[in-house]
């Protein structure tokens, strides 16, 4: 079952998101620990140095200034040839439909949301990835309320779910309710995006949700919930840099792509040297517990990676468990979403080996 809630909302409402979308960061890419081969953090070497980027603009689509407060960390977009302009989202399937509609460049998502995109026939590529670097956490913690009677996953068998639907919370949400034998159809899923989703466990409106690190945590640490599951060991955490196809076609924006993830690269690098650093960077910018941001660098640790077969055939497995479900309309071949060329390019720049 599924509904979308008409239910979260008054000045109580507003003034949480006000408060997360001023404090919350994501911070799984902030902390990324990219497996490259001599990687140099302390240079910013342009990769455009055939083509003239002086009058281009990449347009960025990022999630609560995560891209933003890396480079701000770091510096390591100073010197680019081009400007960077960014824009706002919460999830995945709004850059998707962003990039669709020219507004968007590039962005920054999870696997899944690639496959609603491809399936409904968007122009998108993946050009880079992560993998988490311990499959023993998650940055997906299941929550409930604080005093809910719901003591273990069983228990969800005709419970209301809080989740983003064409989100990876929503294929958690997949694998964890069969390994429970309990169908997809037996719950409702409430349609919200996480930071709508943590208002509506903690204020009671959903019996459960899954809310992303680190919001989980400032949650966690209010007290008004408790953590059912923490997700690790469901599915794999794999990060997205998806471009516009229109983008691709441009040699200008293609080459501005290249050298932006580049830089991303030797940003997190100086973050990879230094682990205290994102989480000293969140606490000074966006004014939250330094426990809160421990907890986050702790479950969203990952490390870069090739565009692999194993990655191409975990996708192609998700997006079939998505097609028999009726969740996308038809079934797709996943391969064709990855612009392998271009990320051999880049990987090849950064030095990644698969894993």
């Amino acid at each position: 079952m599924r509904r979308q809630s008409p239910t979260v909302s008054g000045s109580n409402w507003r003034r949480r998101v006000a408060v997360v979308l001023t404090a919350f960061v994501s911070l799984s890419s902030m902390i990324v620990g990219f497996s490259a081969k001599g990687a140099s953090a302390a240079t910013t070497t342009s990769t455009t140095s055939s083509v003239d980027l002086s009058g281009v603009t990449l347009n960025f689509a990022d999630q609560f200034k995560e891209y933003q407060t890396i480079f701000a960390a770091t510096g390591a977009l100073n010197g680019a040839p081009y400007k960077v302009s960014y824009s706002e989202f919460v999830g995945g399937p709004p850059i998707i439909a962003a990039e669709t509609g020219g507004s968007v460049d590039l962005g920054d998502v999870a696997e899944t949301p690639t496959i609603f995109g491809q399936a409904a026939g968007d122009p998108i590529k993946v050009v880079a990835a992560t993998s988490a670097a311990n499959p023993n956490t998650s940055p997906f913690p299941f929550l409930v309320p604080k005093n809910s009677p719901i003591k273990k996953v069983s228990q969800l068998r005709g419970k209301t779910i809080a989740v983003q639907e064409g989100t990876v919370e929503q294929y958690l949400l997949v694998q964890v309710l069969k390994k429970a034998k309990i169908p997809y159809s037996a719950v409702t899923v409430d349609n919200l995006n996480f930071t709508a989703g943590s208002t509506a466990v903690t204020s009671w409106k959903v019996d459960a949700a899954i809310v992303p690190q680190p919001l989980a945590g400032i949650d966690l640490a209010g007290g008004k919930v408790k953590q059912l599951i923490s997700g690790a060991g469901y599915i794999k955490v794999l990060g997205y840099l998806v471009a516009s196809q229109s983008a691709l076609n441009n040699p200008q924006k293609t080459a501005a792509i290249t050298d932006f993830i580049n830089r991303f690269y030797k940003a997190i690098a100086v973050l990879r040297k230094n682990p205290n650093l994102a989480a000293e960077t969140y606490v000074k910018t966006y004014g939250v517990t330094l426990a809160v941001a421990k907890e986050a660098v702790a479950s969203a640790q990952a490390v870069g990676t090739p565009i692999t077969p194993a990655i191409i055939s975990y996708q192609q497995q998700e997006a079939d468990t998505f097609f028999s479900l009726g969740l996308i309309p038809k079934k797709i071949k996943v391969n064709s979403v990855f612009d392998l060329k271009l990320n051999s390019q880049i990987s090849d720049a950064a030095g990644l080996t698969g894993l």
